[in-house]
């Protein structure tokens, strides 16, 4: 497909999550970055407010997940971020649901809570009880291994490092001590990403 690609959104790890799949398959796009209180550009394009929206000619996909699988049934000639394997895709799909729940839920907790105007210590001992239950689990995954699943960058890593990368660039959390295999891997991902700098 020739038509250029397109995609709206701001500086979330749903945002991060395209920009470095489209990276990573080196296909060129343009990012709109749009203003998180007027949605109305996105509204407009997709008929909804979330982010990130991709627009590929007159193909419009809203939905981050949505969008790396049109990537690759669509962009075929470009590294997968999945697998033809059976097994290998139920461990991709398995670690993506994990990334965006229990691994997110950390951040969205204490978001929600700032959205509110409410400050509960309570609710931020909780968030970062499961953030360091989450830390735990990448670091024992990624001590021996450099991706997610098998011995590729697959959407397991493109949906997890964002998450990772967000929470450590919030400032909200501080991540738990001894993190070098989970912060060496979150670089070597978000380093598809152009827009982003990594410490």
């Amino acid at each position: 497909m020739s038509d250029a690609v397109i995609v709206y959104g701001f500086e979330t790890s749903n945002n991060f999550k395209v920009r470095v799949a489209l990276g990573y398959k080196d296909i060129p796009y343009e990012f709109r970055t749009i203003a998180p209180n007027d949605r109305s550009a996105v509204i407009e394009a997709s008929g909804q407010p979330f982010t990130p929206v991709l627009l590929h000619g007159t193909i419009v996909v809203p939905d981050s997940a949505a969008i790396l699988r049109y990537l690759d049934a669509n962009f075929r000639a470009t590294p997968q971020l999945f697998s033809s394997d059976y097994d290998e895709l139920r461990e991709i799909e398995e670690w993506e649901s994990w990334g965006r729940s229990t691994l997110a839920r950390p951040l969205l907790m204490l978001v929600r809570q700032r959205r509110a105007g409410r400050d509960d210590p309570a609710e931020h001992k909780k968030a970062a009880q499961l953030l360091g239950s989450a830390c735990r689990r990448l670091e024992e995954r990624l001590g021996d291994n450099t991706w997610l699943v098998g011995a590729r960058l697959t959407a397991a890593d493109v949906t997890c490092a964002p998450v990772m990368y967000r929470i450590s660039e919030s400032g909200m959390l501080p991540l738990p001590g001894n993190l070098d295999a989970t912060l060496g891997w979150m670089r070597r991902v978000m380093a598809y990403d152009a827009g982003v700098q990594p410490a």
